[in-house]
């Protein structure tokens, strides 16, 4: 080959590459600029039902659609041995839902979310980015946290009862977009460190500050007053640690001026969070300053769970009724064990939710994984180590302790670019040629234009329900304008089929109550709910139905027995079967 096909090459190799970089780094940045902080009116719940999230997947699957485009583009997969692992890990997780015991539909969106992270992973090894553009990754979560801080500090100074936003101001615990007070603070955690270990990176030049520098510093100052009002234990835990482990690199790496400076901010933060908590006359609950908690309870009933069915778990997609069913079994033997907690569709713990329903094997690719991270971390350079643990603690200690990757989809995607950052700092990347990316190709196509057309025909739906639900008299056209129910399954049927038993009960039409009765009897066996309960009851006593009305109430009190279930006196109204479920 000549000089000038080698330079050729070269150059064609630059023209391939650096475009997907930009528009790569655009799709992270939109999802931290703007699809994370979205807001939409919605009832609560987890994933796709709260909308931030649905906005979120939009960037996300562009995302790993370029990622995947990089090596059709370049015909070569650059992988290091952690992506084997990872790859390996994923199918261990994946290998329940071939077990007989799984309900493949309930539990099929958390594998897509695991095996979207994974192929994001891959993604961002495609890329042989500077140290500018890796550290922009970073810079982007960091700027995304600035911006929920500046909520939280609207939500807790500014808004009034009757906001637009429906923030509770009694309560006033500032969550951002999040609606939750525990995932709004391990994100803010996250950013505190994250700050910290920034400053460190960036060198100081003749004394002076940087815009960039000064961000860092006044991180803390912005951050630590909101970490403060959460209340969270989590967020208090995982700061306090967090700041600990990255003394140590702060020290080492970081110009004398810029640690002195970023403790002082963190002074400073806590010297305004006291201020303002003075002014405004806040203090904590007694309650979020103890350690009890009902973790205490059903962590260790999971793990019990576990424990009688260590080999294949009691199946994917049937945690709640499984949890229902065996701790109510554990209490009616010995009433001194505690009965399980009502509408509890997860333990609180990752570790245990996977051994519970799958068994050993999704555990062992769990530690499998643990274990090779922290691999990579060992092997980073000397005084690293602890900063890099650092950035994982409070996302990772909140996964501990409830379920922030099924809250958040940006917890997801900031604990998969740590992930990359700790390989990235030690890895030896690998290069297989691709020739056949034919399929990779229809992917790459296929992958934004599902997603997004999902996420926005949810974000619709959702709005309609919502505005059913809220709107009276009531207008069933909203439920009829629904148009993405697999998105809503559980929120969408329970409207459907309450609104015929109210129809059914106020025009005493028994056809309408018994298609409740079959539903909600079906639906009982994965999502096993009290309301569920009192209006089956409610069903069986509009159609004179008392044995079996009986029936159902004795099977929903050994159930829930912190629960009262009581046969109506006489037929109920339309009014009186409208109860609704309750969202853990």
């Amino acid at each position: 080959m000549t000089v000038l096909q080698v330079q050729g090459t070269r150059l064609a190799e630059q023209r391939i590459s650096k475009p997907m970089v930009r528009y790569f780094l655009a799709s992270i940045g939109v999802l931290f600029l703007l699809a994370m902080h979205y807001f939409q009116h919605n009832p609560g719940g987890s994933g796709i039902e709260l909308s931030f999230n649905a906005a979120s997947w939009i960037p996300f699957s562009f995302a790993i659609a370029f990622g995947l485009l990089e090596i059709c583009r370049q015909k070569v997969w650059r992988y290091s041995r952690l992506t084997l692992v990872l790859f390996v890990c994923c199918l261990m997780l994946s290998l329940p839902l071939l077990y007989p015991n799984a309900a493949v539909a309930e539990s099929t969106p958390r594998i897509l979310g695991l095996w979207a992270g994974f192929l994001f992973f891959v993604g961002l090894q495609q890329f042989a980015f500077t140290q500018k553009q890796r550290q922009r990754l970073l810079w982007l979560i960091l700027i995304g946290v600035w911006i929920e801080a500046l909520f939280g500090w609207v939500q807790f100074l500014l808004l009034q009862p009757g906001n637009p936003i429906s923030y509770d101001t009694i309560a006033n615990r500032p969550y951002g977009i999040f609606q939750q007070p525990n995932v709004m603070a391990s994100f803010l955690a996250t950013g505190l460190v994250l700050s910290a270990y920034l400053l460190a990176r960036i060198p100081m030049y003749r004394g002076k500050w940087s815009w960039q520098q000064l961000t860092l510093l006044l991180t803390p100052v912005v951050v630590l007053p909101i970490l403060v009002v959460l209340s969270s234990r989590t967020g208090w835990l995982s700061a306090t640690v967090g700041i600990l482990l990255m003394l140590p690199y702060l020290l080492r790496f970081a110009a004398k001026a810029q640690w002195r400076m970023w403790l002082l901010m963190v002074v400073l933060g806590l010297s305004v969070s006291w201020n303002i908590n003075s002014m405004t006359g806040w203090v904590p609950k007694e309650e979020r300053l103890s350690l009890v908690s009902p973790r205490a309870m059903h962590i260790p009933q999971a793990a019990e769970m576990f424990m009688n069915e260590p080999l294949t778990g009691y199946g994917y997609g049937k945690f709640e009724t499984s949890y229902i069913t065996q701790t109510a079994q554990w209490h009616h033997e010995d009433p001194a064990r505690p009965y399980g907690m009502a509408s509890l569709d997860h333990p609180h713990n990752e570790l245990a939710y996977w051994a519970a329903e799958g068994g050993v094997i999704p555990l062992l690719a769990l530690l499998i994984a643990a274990g090779a991270v922290f691999f990579k971390v060992k092997k980073a350079r000397d005084g690293t180590q602890l900063a890099l643990v650092s950035l994982f603690l409070p996302i990772t200690l909140h996964s501990q302790l409830e379920y922030p990757f099924y809250h958040s989809l940006a917890h997801w995607v900031i604990f998969i670019i740590f992930i990359y950052w700790v390989d990235n700092l030690t890895a030896k990347y690998h290069k297989l040629k691709a020739n056949y990316v034919l399929p990779l190709k229809t992917l790459v196509v296929a992958l934004p234009v599902v997603i997004t057309g999902f996420m926005a025909t949810t974000l619709y739906s959702g709005h309609m329900l919502t505005k059913y639900e809220t709107t009276r008299p009531v207008n069933v056209d909203y439920l009829l304008a629904v148009n993405n129910p697999w998105a809503w399954k559980n929120r969408f049927e329970w409207d459907l089929h309450l609104t015929q038993l109210q129809v059914g009960a106020a025009t005493d039409n028994p056809q309408l109550i018994q298609q409740y009765i079959d539903w909600a009897q079906d639906k009982a066996k994965l999502w096993p709910r009290p309301a569920l309960y009192t209006n089956l009851i409610a069903a069986y006593t509009q159609l004179e139905r008392l044995d079996l009305a009986e029936q159902i109430q004795h099977e929903a009190q050994y159930l829930f027995p912190g629960h009262d279930f009581e046969l109506p006196s006489q037929k109920p109204q339309a009014t009186s079967a409208a109860v609704k479920p309750e969202n853990h």
